[in-house]
């Protein structure tokens, strides 16, 4: 039986591994009839295909590899016309001898083509400048080669989620949502990822931008660019302030970038910090002077949020 060792250097079965997916990832039911997460998988090596298929459930997941990315194009044109959307596509960086251009042809065709489709990237060797540059073209997120099991089911449960709650899924793709027109950056520790994940579905369902990618789940820093740009770009930045926020080293980065932000832009860009299990005496003066939420209760959790979303429609009209 496949053994998965996860971060901490245990081991559990393959079996178990999936049973334990299943609770985050279900069968979703049209009509009675089950509508299984449709994957692509771009890859040249066939070695690489037989690993990424052992970790999909069959039950949950139907998915389709390719080795060329002309050959994945055309199967990508064929999908809509039997009335279904691609959920994720897994693509590797360095297709056909090593070349990137054939990957990079692809993403822009899903870009323009496939919204709703969400797009990981994947390589044994991808520099900042590298997976910046795809990012920029429409790329979701990244995975370096090798990777584990539980980085890389997380990461496809993570993209599907945001797939799958687009909203108006079942009449028609809205427009993919990029750096460059994500309106708010959501701060949080990775401790508190449901509560940003909440936010920006939320924001999502109000067709409102954002990015809530946490830097201390990135490996190597690869991310500080990106971060920064889209720092740079939003107009509101939500932070997540608990009162273990200013223990870690990317959130302070985070929250300067952001005070920075706001010395040159004034009116135009907005801090909102939101208070989660926090005392008063432990938020910075600084913080404290601002106009803050507090959803430490999960009683008015949700309306608070929704409450500050209505708001922030109105800002970003």
């Amino acid at each position: 039986m496949l053994k998965i060792s996860n971060a901490q250097g245990a081991s559990t079965s393959l079996k178990a591994y999936r049973k334990h997916t299943k609770l985050i990832l279900t069968e979703i039911h049209n009509g009675g009839v089950s509508m299984k997460y449709l994957i692509v998988a771009v890859d040249d090596s066939k070695f690489m295909h037989k690993i990424i298929e052992k970790l999909f459930d069959p039950k949950l997941f139907e998915v389709h590899f390719f080795i060329s990315a002309e050959d994945a194009e055309k199967a990508l044109d064929a999908f809509p016309l039997q009335g279904r959307e691609i959920d994720l596509v897994l693509l590797d960086i360095y297709l056909e001898d090593g070349n990137k251009e054939a990957s990079i042809g692809l993403l822009e065709f899903l870009t323009d083509q496939r919204k709703r489709t969400q797009v990981i990237v994947m390589s044994g060797r991808l520099s900042a400048d590298e997976f910046q540059e795809f990012y920029f073209k429409g790329a979701d997120s990244y995975l370096l080669k090798p990777f584990t099991e539980e980085k890389f089911m997380s990461s496809v449960k993570r993209h599907i989620n945001i797939s799958r709650n687009i909203p108006e899924y079942n009449n028609g793709p809205l427009a993919k949502i990029k750096v460059h027109d994500r309106s708010v950056f959501i701060s949080s520790l990775s401790v508190h990822q449901k509560i940003a994940s909440f936010f920006s579905n939320e924001l999502m369902k109000n067709n409102i931008g954002s990015c809530c990618e946490n830097a201390e789940l990135l490996e190597d820093d690869i991310w500080s660019t990106v971060l920064l740009e889209a720092i740079n770009k939003c107009t509101v930045f939500i932070l997540i302030l608990t009162q273990d926020s200013l223990k870690s080293q990317y959130l302070k980065k985070e929250i300067i970038q952001a005070f920075n932000r706001k010395k040159h832009a004034g009116n135009k860009f907005f801090i909102i910090p939101v208070l989660y299990n926090i005392k008063p005496n432990e938020i910075p003066r600084q913080i404290s002077s601002m106009h803050c939420i507090d959803i430490t209760s999960a009683n008015n959790r949700a309306e608070q949020v929704r409450s500050l979303i209505f708001s922030m429609k109105k800002i970003l009209k």
